[in-house]
């Protein structure tokens, strides 16, 4: 592992870039000690806050993990879904993707989602899918007014429909669309729920579809459900199945 001084403009985005480039080519393994922030700060030729607040950049990356104590220290991590998904979901937050083209996006991602789930699930990923349909029915039965409950569950099968895919791309993306979709639902008030009432069916068919590898089915059945969302959400036009 060798770090040269940080170039004086832009110094922090170097650190950044030297620290996660050698974790990311394996200079570091995951669980390896970086050397302290006094040692870092002496190769980079740069303040200590400087490393920190590099290394705090790097944690929220999930490339990092930062231990306290006196055993503690920064360490090498290995990024998970959950690390794309918490990033997506920022950057979506950030830029204000409305409802159009959060449904234009899902439209073929979740399409495709369902064409390769059914191809790789196994009897662990049906059973899950096929869990989370019955809490869906359990919801809409219980439901008064809050449609949030069954609002989650549909997005938490939406995450179990990716890991079926066994694509670590697909599954963090998923886990991306989840606050979006959520926190979007409420402002549509009755036409949500409208379409909501839809969940459960919806969520059956496409499980069905992918417990008999019928791919195509599948898709299909997607396709219906993210665009029978499309036609109650006023803010949502144009939006061609292409089925």
């Amino acid at each position: 592992m060798t770090f040269t001084p940080a170039r004086r403009l832009r110094t922090l985005d170097d650190v950044f870039l030297q620290i996660r480039d050698a974790i990311l080519a394996g200079e570091i393994a995951e669980g390896g000690r970086l050397p302290n922030e006094r040692d870092l700060a002496g190769r980079f030729e740069v303040g200590r806050p400087t490393v920190r607040e590099a290394l705090r950049s790097l944690e929220a990356l999930g490339i990092v993990e930062i231990r306290p104590g006196r055993s503690g220290g920064a360490y090498a991590a290995r990024p998970s879904e959950a690390t794309l998904g918490s990033a997506l979901s920022t950057l979506v937050s950030l830029q204000g993707a409305n409802a159009q083209e959060l449904a234009e996006f899902r439209l073929s991602f979740e399409a495709d989602t369902a064409w390769w789930a059914a191809r790789r699930a196994d009897a662990d990923d049906i059973a899950a899918l096929e869990l989370l349909v019955a809490e869906t029915r359990r919801l809409l039965k219980q439901i008064t007014d809050d449609w949030t409950p069954l609002t989650e569950a549909d997005a938490r099968w939406h995450e179990a429909l990716a890991r079926a895919t066994k694509n670590r791309l697909r599954i963090g993306i998923s886990l991306g669309l989840h606050e979006p979709r959520v926190r979007q639902a409420p402002a549509l008030g009755d036409a949500h729920a409208r379409y909501a009432r839809t969940i459960p069916t919806a969520l059956a068919k496409i499980t069905r579809a992918v417990k008999a590898q019928d791919a195509e089915q599948a898709r299909s059945a997607m396709l219906d459900h993210v665009a029978q969302w499309a036609r109650v959400n006023p803010d949502v036009s144009d939006l061609a199945t292409g089925g």
